[in-house]
């Protein structure tokens, strides 16, 4: 078994078999980012805590690549995945080749393998269509 590595300490948690991104949110003012800050963007205080975003969102843009990148066969597709409380996470989107993709529809986190460097899986976050996307349109108004 290879060894597995995370692409970036402290992105993700596996909590009660439920994948959720870490972010981060400042204690003065409530902004919330991700990935995590060690000081606020909006305030500039550094009284800063973990936060939980959760592990579903709704898919705010998306594109289709067609030119492959260094761990990425092509054609893959990649997007703003938009979580319940407004912040907006870019990322990878796997098995969109089953459905079709639709700015908002349901998207589902997933904690897994991202490449494979010699001896070592890098270990990251990618998100799938939800298979039931009859609650669309969960996103937050600005």
């Amino acid at each position: 078994m290879k060894l597995q590595i995370p692409i970036r300490e402290g992105l993700f948690k596996d909590i009660d078999g439920e994948a959720t991104l870490i972010g981060s949110k400042c204690k003065s003012c409530g902004a919330i980012f991700f990935p995590p800050k060690n000081f606020c963007l909006n305030c500039s205080s550094k009284e800063i805590e973990p936060f939980f975003l959760g592990g579903k969102g709704v898919l705010y843009s998306f594109t289709i690549v067609h030119m492959p990148a260094e761990h990425y066969e092509a054609p893959y597709a990649i997007g703003w995945i938009q979580f319940p409380i407004g912040v907006l996470v870019f990322a990878q989107i796997k098995n969109w080749e089953q459905t079709e993709l639709k700015i908002g529809m349901g998207m589902k986190l997933v904690i897994g393998k991202l490449w494979e460097e010699e001896e070592r899986e890098v270990i990251g976050y990618f998100f799938y269509p939800e298979e039931d996307n009859s609650s669309q349109s969960n996103l937050k108004e600005s």
